[in-house]
């Protein structure tokens, strides 16, 4: 039986045909081909409308995933987004961007989103190249990010700090970078706090601890600096002002030691400049941080510490008058044995100062050093003549652990121990007319041929033994490179300053990879003039 359709369309394109077995079996066949193609027509647009519905709700359960993500990101505070190979941004990124970042990211690169300069931005996207593109095989992605902006330069000066994350797909490849954008302000400000509180605490305990040097070097600042009781010729005035700067370091003065930092560079590069242009300069701003620091005096020791002297019972003043009308009184002998044994100080207690520099240093350049101070609490000087030149020792101190404290891969290397050794050491001379301080240490010792290259043709003919006292020459140093702290070639000539004021005289002795060893003699004051 054929079916009404087809039955049609046979009379409407053949007409009227003669009807047999043969015709009705061949439009049977065709019938149910017809009838096939029906069927599947049928069950493709099925299909069609299924793919269709599945194709809107992967859509949509898309757009709700992006609307997700962005809530998350939008929750956690921080300004987010992507970037690619490119270095071109997503459009998914947190709304945090436009606080963070002063920008909306999408489509942008990201060096431009970080505000980069031409370079910056050059270098930020071969580095993204070399972290997309594999051409290392050495460096993992959070070494070479390293090399990434750290900071983004805010407007309103939000401290905002930059992290990178690796984003990878389902075949491990890199296929996107996150950006994390954190303001980090709250968090800074109170490390900073922290540093400060630290800072004060370290600055209190240190002036508590050596209140000596203390009240001699604010007289010293006051004396050189505010007040000048003599008129300094430049080159003793540098060496003051290079003295002062490491006593002010010493005693966490952090402020004081960037104005004489200052004034030391500003000496160096203006040829002619004067003592008094310098103190004109100076004067109104050290007298502002030298009041200060007398008021952390104040704290530990009352209002009036800074007019008290160095005092057993009574202050050295009044002591120094009452040997003084001893004197006067025809009692020379007991006059003599009272300064000796009432007035003057055991040297080892006067270099205590020094030991606490040396660890200070050493603590600070982080190296290792061990100071064997003198066990003989006999040897003792009238302390107050000899103040400028124990406050001096800052240098030698410095002077150490600059050049002879070296890496502890050295020392073991050549059978020493791993901390620097240094050993000091006073007696006195033959019949007690002078002092003889020695310090010494088993480091790296004075490199003799860099010294002899840096004197050039006025050492050529001198001694091994003449060329090392060279060292304490005005602007000699053995440092290729000058540091906040040393490299002036200042700092040595300040002690053999203060030596020969004193009358004495100083000597070293070194061999290279062996040590070194600094000898002063200074005569014995017993008592004030």
């Amino acid at each position: 039986m054929v079916s009404d359709k087809l039955q049609k369309q046979v009379s409407t394109h053949l007409g009227d045909m003669p009807q047999n077995d043969a015709l009705a079996a061949l439009l049977a066949e065709i019938d149910v081909v017809y009838a096939e193609r029906a069927a599947r027509a049928k069950q493709s647009a099925h299909a069609l409308d299924v793919v269709s519905a599945e194709f809107m709700q992967v859509v949509a359960d898309r757009d709700a995933l992006l609307l997700s993500m962005r809530k998350v990101l939008d929750s956690l505070g921080q300004a987010v987004t992507f970037f690619d190979r490119e270095g071109v941004c997503s459009n998914i990124y947190s709304s945090a961007c436009a606080a963070l970042l002063e920008s909306e990211p999408a489509g942008k690169h990201i060096g431009e989103v970080l505000k980069l300069d031409g370079d910056g931005r050059k270098r930020f996207q071969e580095l993204i190249d070399l972290v997309f593109h594999g051409r290392s095989t050495i460096f993992p992605f959070d070494e070479l990010m390293r090399l990434a902006p750290k900071r983004y330069t805010h407007s309103q000066g939000i401290a905002v700090s930059l992290q990178y994350r690796p984003m990878y797909n389902a075949q491990k490849k890199l296929f996107a970078i996150l950006l994390i954008a954190t303001d980090v302000s709250r968090e800074e400000k109170a490390q900073e706090e922290i540093r400060l509180k630290e800072a004060r605490i370290a600055r209190m305990l240190r002036i508590a601890k050596d209140k000596m040097a203390f009240v001699g070097y604010l007289r010293k600042l006051e004396g050189v600096l505010i007040d000048p009781a003599i008129k300094y010729s430049m080159e003793d005035f540098a060496r003051e002002v290079h003295t002062l700067k490491g006593m002010s370091r010493f005693f966490h003065l952090d402020i004081m030691a960037g104005i004489l930092h200052e004034m030391e560079n500003e000496m160096k590069t203006r040829a002619h400049v004067t003592v008094d242009e310098m103190l004109a300069i100076a004067r109104d701003v050290v007298s502002d941080v030298f009041e200060e620091a007398k008021g952390y005096g104040r704290e530990i020791w009352g209002n009036n510490f800074e007019i008290q002297e160095d005092v057993v019972m009574l202050p050295v003043s009044y002591a120094t008058e009452f040997g003084r009308e001893l004197r006067a009184q025809g009692a020379q002998g007991i006059a003599f044995r009272y300064f000796q044994k009432i007035v003057s100080a055991p040297v080892r207690d006067l270099l205590i100062p020094f030991e606490t520099q040396m660890n200070f240093f050493a603590v600070m350049a982080e190296k290792q050093v061990s100071v064997t101070m003198p066990a003989n609490g006999e040897i003792r000087v009238f302390s107050p003549v000899y103040k400028e030149f124990f406050s001096a020792l800052v240098h030698v101190a410095r002077n150490i652990v600059d050049h002879a404290a070296e890496e502890t891969s050295v020392r073991e290397a050549a059978g020493k121990t791993a901390a620097l050794n240094v050993w000091v050491d006073v007696a006195y001379g033959p019949f007690k007319h002078t002092m003889i301080l020695t310090i010494a240490d088993d480091g790296a010792g004075i490199d003799e041929k860099k010294l002899r290259e840096k004197l050039g043709a006025a050492a050529a003919a001198e001694s091994d033994e003449a060329l090392l006292q060279h060292i304490f020459d005005p602007r000699v140093s053995t440092r290729d490179a000058v540091s906040e702290e040393s490299g002036r070639g200042i700092g040595l000539n300040a002690v053999k300053a203060v030596v020969e004021k004193l009358g004495g005289t100083v000597h070293v002795d070194s061999a290279q990879g062996k040590g070194t060893a600094l000898t002063i003699r200074l005569p014995v004051i017993w008592e004030p003039n």
